[in-house]
């Protein structure tokens, strides 16, 4: 099976909504474990969640480091939301539609899309 992984939130009432992002990152890499193809795509505000993810004592530390080969970024989203000199060369990115990621990609590539 294949999952692409769609993340558009980073907060909730002003804090990272940390729900989000550890269910989505929870369920990647038990799908990953048990030998399926995963990519997490950070779109919109999203892209917001790198400035806690790849700090090295973030509590999901481990989950990251088992998906990071996983994760995508907007291109145009990572500059929007200022994160895109801070992740270039340690993050995927894509701009295939208009500076954004190409969800039809994913889909032709018989990519199951799953909304967060």
């Amino acid at each position: 099976m294949k999952a692409c992984f769609l993340i558009f939130t980073y907060d909730k009432g002003g804090k990272p909504y940390v729900p989000i992002i550890f269910h989505a990152l929870l369920f990647a890499k038990e799908m990953k474990e048990k030998g399926d193809e995963v990519k997490i795509v950070f779109e919109g505000e999203a892209v917001k969640w790198f400035n806690e993810l790849l700090k090295a004592d973030h509590p999901l530390k481990d989950h990251v480091e088992a998906l990071k080969d996983d994760f995508v970024a907007c291109e145009a989203c990572s500059h929007m939301f200022d994160v895109f000199t801070s992740i270039k060369g340690k993050i995927a990115l894509e701009n295939e539609l208009h500076g954004h990621v190409s969800l039809k990609k994913y889909l032709d590539n018989s990519y199951t899309v799953v909304e967060f």
